[in-house]
Order: C-alpha cells, then structure tokens, then sequence
C-alpha cells in the first residue's frame, strides 16, 4: 500500500523542495541544524496549517507551491504514543524530539516517519530522510500553484 503526502514551500525553493536543506540550516521539530529532513503533510490542509502557524506574512502564501508525494507504506516507520519522548508536543519544540528525530534519521531503518501533528491532533505529519537509500523510490509530483481561499487570514501575536 502507498501512502501520499504533501508539501509546500516558496516556489524560490521549489528545485530544493525535497533536500532537506531548509531543515538542515534550521532545525525542526524532529531534527537538529545540521541534520537534513523533509517535513511533509497526510493532506493538503493540514501542510496549508502547519505552514500558517510559522508565517506573520499573507503574501508569503502567494509565493508558494505544493507538491505531492507517494511514499511506499512499508519504508515508513509509525511510532506508537508511547514511544515519542516526553515533550515532543511542546511549543516550542525542544531537544527532545529533536533528539528522537535525530536518532531515528541517522539509523536509516526507514525512509519516513509519521508523527502526529501538534497543531492538528490526530492527524499526521511524514518525516522523510533525504539522505536515505530508498529515498529515490519516491514518487515525487512537479510542483503546482498553491491556491487557497482568499479569505485565510494571518494574524500575529493571538
């Protein structure tokens, strides 16, 4: 069985979408700087969400695109409740998670992870490791205008 997910970013970063750059520079939830990962979404929503909570910028939206992916279901490992570390819900993250994420990227076992959403509970979030053997296996879409309601608003500092 597949599984597809999807992503968004700036359509600046469209070539680079599945590097793992962003991530490597920045840091997530579930990796360290220095350590690449690929945060993707179990659909469309919840990616626009999970991005909506980072940006202050409306316009940023305007700039973006979105991608979809199919994942095979088997190189994807799903963590039980009980084995993500105390904290890994924080806002905002902390080590912990990061170090579980971390830890799960350089053993290489799988080449996703699906971790709950923080900002949607009960749906899910896919982790992917770029740097992962199976990685190419991959099935990874052009990127597509993101389009969205126009009366999504952002709204800092609530």
């Amino acid at each position: 069985m597949n599984m597809k997910v999807w992503r968004i970013c700036h359509k600046e970063y469209a070539d680079s979408a599945f590097s793992g750059e962003g991530a490597r520079l920045y840091g997530g939830r579930f990796n360290s700087e220095g350590i690449r990962a690929v945060y993707t979404s179990g659909s469309l929503s919840l990616a626009l969400l999970e991005l909506l909570v980072q940006i202050e910028d409306r316009e940023y939206l305007d700039r973006c695109v979105c991608f979809t992916a199919v994942i095979k279901s088997r190189h994807c490992f799903q963590p039980k409740p009980d084995e993500l570390p105390n904290g890994w819900d924080t806002i905002p993250y902390g080590k912990s998670s990061q170090d579980y994420g971390d830890r799960w990227i350089t053993e290489r076992k799988y080449v996703a992870m699906k971790i709950p959403s923080v900002v949607v509970p009960g749906e899910f979030n896919i982790v992917i490791n770029p740097e992962h053997p199976k990685f190419a296996e991959i099935d990874i879409s052009p990127p597509e205008p993101l389009r969205f309601d126009p009366r999504l608003k952002i709204q800092s500092g609530l």
